[in-house]
């Protein structure tokens, strides 16, 4: 019989994951930005209140260093420091995502 058990990750493991490493910061920014519908992505903004990605006023600025990242593989330190900043809030969701208790979309760009 295997006992061995899952972690489960709390909200105050995230925020220390994330102001401890920086590859963990660029992958949470990415996984954030999954659960941006296809519309939120296109324009850079958060449309829709469905509770999972951005809020409004982190949506321009988070998806545009997402899509920054995505082109050119690495965030600046200034970008790294304010998306650490910004991720925080986002530490609970994280928390969930990583628990499997919200998933993305299998193909986001069909969101509606």
């Amino acid at each position: 019989m295997n006992d061995t058990k899952t972690h489960t990750w709390t909200k105050d493991e995230m925020i220390l994951i994330l102001s401890k490493r920086d590859d963990q910061v660029a992958k949470a920014l990415l996984k954030l930005y999954e659960f941006q519908t296809a519309n939120e992505q296109d324009a850079e903004e958060t449309l829709y209140r469905n509770n999972v990605g951005f809020n409004g006023v982190d949506g321009p600025f988070l998806s545009n260093v997402a899509q920054f990242y995505n082109k050119h593989g690495y965030l600046s330190p200034k970008q790294l420091f304010r998306v650490r900043k910004a991720l925080r809030k986002y530490a609970g969701q994280l928390a969930k995502i990583a628990n499997g208790e919200i998933t993305a979309p299998s193909n986001p760009r069909t969101w509606r």
